[in-house]
């Protein structure tokens, strides 16, 4: 003969369902944090009945058994398994009459999971000689809920209820409830692989030493320097850095200001500056694919008539100017810049119209073809290729 529940205690014991359930989804995301952040940041909660530093919780969560299939932390499990019961509780409710067979769904839940807790409180006590009593207390949650449950299945009162509706609506719950907790756990894991990657990457750029041993370790390329190459710096300086430049572009003025302000004061005579001319401008740098900078190619003419006209100190001033101007180069202000440079505008013109240092320019093109120059500025140290020329410590390491 069936049981039938007293007025008002089947609803009592939905309500501590519900509660109970949801207490233990918490306590059991509490748990889970601490175990993603190796106990690094414990919710202040945690302090209450458990020591962060050793012992106790930390020797339970960090035991093989805190770790359940395919890496899942166990107590992201009970979160997935208590939020189930949560849910069906909170939005199926109480079964009566013949739909208490839907009650089985969170009952078969809830005594595989008893199972489960038997299990895991035999390790704590028989393995691990430790208790996290957090985790003791879910599965105390737990064994209640199961007693609960059966008392609600168990009883009968009124007409059918869920419906076959509701029913399937609460496992579809469930299982959304599953898939998005699963889902936090992947974002979760995605961000700790970007932090770890990030922490390895500044390892490594912080690592002058490493730096320094990568960069000896490349081979040297062959970068040719011409006799009358534009050179700043100690002629027979031990060390030669040859940069391929463009006078329009941003990236090669932010180089030119680097060098003159950072390298050249701190590494002096040891080193001496190789200028080589690769214009983003398909007129005379036909290989490729668009036209980036529409004035790098009169630039680079300027500046070959200036140091045709006036050698080295003067193709250097106008090197300067030609930066410093950048955002001028719609006005074509070559005129003007090469007066200030002490050349002769007019014999620089000729100059630029007869395109006397194309030549040399496509020289300096077809050799960074060679290199398979893909930017401006690349920057070139004793013939290795230098990623990192904003930094001075770098420069320091390898010259030194």
């Amino acid at each position: 003969m069936k049981q039938t529940d007293p007025k008002g205690r089947g609803r009592a014991a939905l309500i501590l369902l519900i509660v109970l359930a949801s207490t233990a989804a918490g306590i059991s995301l509490m748990l889970t944090s601490y175990h993603l952040t190796e106990g690094k940041e414990p919710w202040a909660l945690f302090r209450l009945a458990c020591r962060s530093e050793e012992g106790g919780c930390a020797d339970v969560l960090a035991s093989p058994w805190a770790v359940g299939p395919g890496g899942i932390p166990t107590a992201l499990l009970g979160a997935v398994y208590y939020g189930m019961l949560a849910l069906w509780y909170l939005v199926v409710g109480r079964p009566r009459g013949r739909g208490r067979l839907w009650q089985a769904v969170p009952l078969g839940l809830n005594l595989a999971g008893a199972v489960v807790s038997v299990f895991l409180v035999s390790v704590m006590i028989g393995k691990l000689h430790e208790i996290c009593w957090w985790c003791a207390l879910t599965h105390l949650i737990n064994f209640v809920l199961l007693y609960l449950g059966w008392r609600l299945f168990r009883a009968t009162e009124g007409d059918s209820w869920p419906p076959r509706r509701l029913g399937v609506a609460g496992v579809l719950l469930m299982i959304a409830w599953a898939v998005l907790c699963l889902q936090g756990l992947a974002v979760s894991n995605l961000r700790k692989s970007a932090q770890r990657a990030n922490d390895y990457a500044r390892r490594y750029y912080e690592d002058v030493d490493l730096q320094r041993y990568l960069q000896q370790r490349e081979a040297s390329a062959l970068v040719t320097v011409r006799p009358d190459d534009p050179v700043r710096g100690n002629p027979a300086a031990p060390h030669t850095v040859v940069v391929f430049s463009d006078f329009q572009c941003p990236g090669c003025r932010a180089f030119a200001a680097f060098y003159e302000a950072e390298v050249r004061p701190a590494l002096g005579d040891r080193v001496r500056l190789i200028y080589k001319h690769y214009p983003l401008n398909q007129e005379c740098n036909p290989g490729l694919q668009a036209t980036i900078h529409p004035e790098a190619c009169e630039a680079a003419d300027a500046a070959e008539a200036a140091r045709e006209l006036g050698g080295n100190e003067a193709f250097w001033k106008l090197h300067d100017l030609l930066f410093q101007n950048q955002d001028s180069f719609g006005q074509k202000p070559w005129s003007s810049l090469v007066q200030k440079a002490g050349l002769d505008p007019a014999a620089v013109a000729g100059k630029m119209r007869a395109r006397s240092g194309r030549a040399r320019i496509s020289e300096d093109v077809n050799l960074g073809r060679t290199l398979s120059l893909h930017q401006t500025p690349t920057v070139y140290l004793d013939g290795r290729p230098m990623e990192d020329w904003q930094r001075l410590d770098l420069w320091q390491a390898l010259v030194r």
